[in-house]
């Protein structure tokens, strides 16, 4: 992609293989929540790709649950989740990348949690900045985060890039003026329009260093 030097990264879904562990968590937590009309597990993900308040809201309206107590209840049973890891390739493409010139940035509605595991498996220092939970911003596809973000670091959207693995991430960098790039590696948002559709990290390596993916 000619003359894209930042990209901003999500962390679910597209750095980390999160939503398998995800999903457990909000079985677990609808479960301790005493839900009646529980989502079976195939549902439950397809609402946790668009996003845990999406889930929490569908179990919360389908039982007569304060979407609040969902949220916690899922925080709490996922805060229990270790085993995730970054999908296969990411800390090559990442570091392969970081030496082709590009900068990265990770933009999440996780908390810092994000970036403890970055830390813990030896990534963040390949990263510039984050936004986090924390933070404040208005949730994706809301463009202020990656606005804030690139004005801290006077990045021109022309030159930047959203990389992330669900509608809401392509649709904040679009709202942000940046170009867009769609990891999906199961082929999930087969209708969604992004700049570059893409299934590895290999691929998105690939992509920046103009070899055959």
């Amino acid at each position: 992609m000619t003359g894209i030097r930042h990209l901003f990264w999500d962390f679910d879904g597209t750095l980390y293989d999160s939503y398998p562990a995800m999903t457990a968590s909000f079985l677990r937590a609808q479960k301790a929540l005493g839900a009646r009309e529980r989502l079976p597990q195939a549902e439950a993900l397809g609402y946790l790709k668009r996003s845990v308040y999406a889930a929490s809201c569908e179990l919360a309206r389908r039982n007569g649950l304060e979407v609040g107590d969902v949220m916690d209840a899922f925080r709490r049973e996922h805060a229990r989740d270790a085993a995730f890891a970054p999908y296969e390739g990411v800390g090559e493409c990442l570091r392969a990348l970081g030496e082709a010139g590009i900068r990265h940035y990770l933009y999440t509605h996780r908390d810092r949690d994000a970036v403890r595991r970055l830390e813990a498996d030896g990534l963040w220092p390949l990263f510039c900045d984050a936004v986090t939970r924390e933070d404040g911003f208005a949730d994706k596809p809301s463009p202020d985060a990656l606005l804030a973000l690139m004005q801290r670091h006077k990045v021109p959207p022309q030159s930047a890039a959203m990389v992330g693995d669900r509608d809401i991430d392509i649709l904040a960098g679009q709202n942000a003026g940046m170009h867009t790039i769609l990891f999906d590696p199961d082929g999930f948002y087969q209708k969604l329009s992004a700049d570059v559709r893409l299934t590895s990290m290999t691929q998105l390596k690939a992509l920046f260093r103009g070899q055959d993916a």
